[in-house]
């Protein structure tokens, strides 16, 4: 069996504008099209937000074109609102006014930052710090308790007006203070917003991302599945697996094979709605194991909870019983062996045997940081003796930093063991230059 993973870098390598920061920057060119109007014609929208902005041209010339088409219509509740040609652009907007996270993102320092491991990070610290605040050293508060303060300085200061200092100092101006918020009130917009923002990246990513035109491929996923013979002639497919860390559709548009792909993290969809999308892009577990199963006000952040109520792929654990499986019944095969009384009968059958079962299943890795969060997947891909790894890196940095992210992984004495010597199973290759599509 082979066994395709590829995450983000793979459609970096496609040249795709898929780091999160390329979102971000999406995102600041959608405002201007809904929240500047009058007087202001397409040439000011392009020389202050297009010109100097090094981002693919059919993205760029599709924005343009929206501003070009907006319009005032009346909506529901005899409301004035712009709309363009592109539904899903205005819907994005709908979705990214307001929107606590973009706000965040956009004053925080980590924006300039590039890996999506960045910016579910920046959540965790947001969501841990309301956290803490709920669990202090001297009090406890639950969801319904007004807040007093918080120690986040985003969150201090978006909503410092309910925060007992400045409640305190109203009162001594002789102002009314009787504002007041609840813990569940801000955790409810976080959830809300957060939702929102996944499908703003939904929008980005099926109606933008996805529709770019590629012009070239990568030679080393080829040779995976392409089966060639001493002319280099392609003779057959080999049948591939795919688990794909990506929301996008990159692998199927390029390489056009109808191979089965498990999108672990969820896939983007344009016709979703935020209640229909299935996007995973959450938070990893921070409690103690003591807290964890107690304490759950916050779990609908992480990771785990949101692959299970997305209902995400999971169908890599099919491929990887069978690659266990296969190694149990060659375990049994060599007992069976074991008891053969002729010695050079023995060494002949486990010889035959290692040939039959071991190493005849295949994961190669592509554009994944073999980070620490997807630590159950990869431990559960990588740790067969009956499965040959070829993991590729696209520079001697980045396969150093792969290399430190696999011991958090899976150990050093795993890795040393697994690439070198008679129990080599794993090997690093450098990435090979694009290549154009072949017609």
């Amino acid at each position: 069996m082979n066994i395709l993973v590829i995450g983000n870098g793979f459609d970096l390598a496609h040249e795709l504008p898929t780091k999160y920061i390329q979102f971000l920057e999406f995102c600041k060119r959608v405002f201007p099209i809904y929240e500047n109007v009058e007087g202001r014609g397409v040439h000011l929208y392009q020389q202050e937000y297009l010109f100097d902005w090094d981002f693919n041209k059919e993205i760029k010339e599709k924005l343009k074109s929206a501003y070009e088409s907006r319009r005032k219509v009346t909506v529901e509740g005899n409301r004035s609102q712009i709309q363009t040609d592109y539904p899903g652009l205005d819907e994005m907007y709908l979705v990214i006014k307001d929107n606590i996270w973009i706000e965040y993102f956009f004053q925080c320092n980590m924006y300039q930052k590039e890996n999506w491991i960045d910016f579910e990070s920046e959540v965790s610290k947001v969501i841990q710090s309301l956290d803490n605040d709920m669990h202090g050293l001297n009090e406890t508060y639950n969801l319904d308790d007004e807040i007093t303060d918080l120690s986040n300085n985003f969150l201090r200061e978006k909503y410092s007006e309910y925060t007992f200092v400045v409640q305190q100092i109203n009162m001594l101006d002789g102002k009314e203070s009787l504002k007041s918020i609840t813990f569940k009130e801000i955790r409810n917009r976080l959830l809300n917003d957060i939702n929102k923002l996944i499908r703003a990246l939904e929008i980005y990513l099926a109606g933008y991302v996805n529709k770019i035109q590629n012009g070239e491929e990568s030679s080393d996923i080829k040779d995976i599945f392409e089966k060639k013979d001493e002319q280099g002639n392609i003779t057959a497919f080999i049948d591939t697996k795919i688990v794909s860390f990506n929301y996008t559709t990159t692998f199927n548009r390029i390489y056009k094979h109808s191979f089965d792909i498990d999108y672990i993290h969820g896939k983007a969809d344009i016709n979703n709605t935020i209640d229909t999308n299935n996007m995973v892009l959450g938070i990893d577990e921070y409690l103690p194991k003591k807290r964890r199963n107690k304490e759950t006000q916050f779990i609908a952040f992480k990771k785990f909870y949101q692959r299970i109520h997305k209902g995400t792929g999971c169908k890599y654990k099919e491929w990887i019983d069978t690659i266990k499986g296969d190694f149990a019944d060659y375990q049994t095969e060599l007992e069976k062996c074991k008891t053969e009384k002729n010695i050079m009968n023995l060494k002949a059958m486990a010889n035959k045997l290692k040939k039959q079962y071991l190493n005849r299943h295949h994961v190669y890795i592509f554009g994944h940081s073999l980070d620490v969060t997807d630590k159950d997947i990869l431990r559960d891909l990588i740790l067969n003796d009956n499965v040959y790894t070829t993991i590729f890196y696209h520079n001697k940095d980045v396969m150093g930093q792969q290399i430190a992210n696999l011991v958090k992984v899976i150990g050093q004495d795993e890795l040393i063991r697994r690439t070198g010597g008679s129990t080599k199973t794993i090997e690093f290759k450098q990435q090979q230059d694009m290549i154009p599509i072949e017609e």
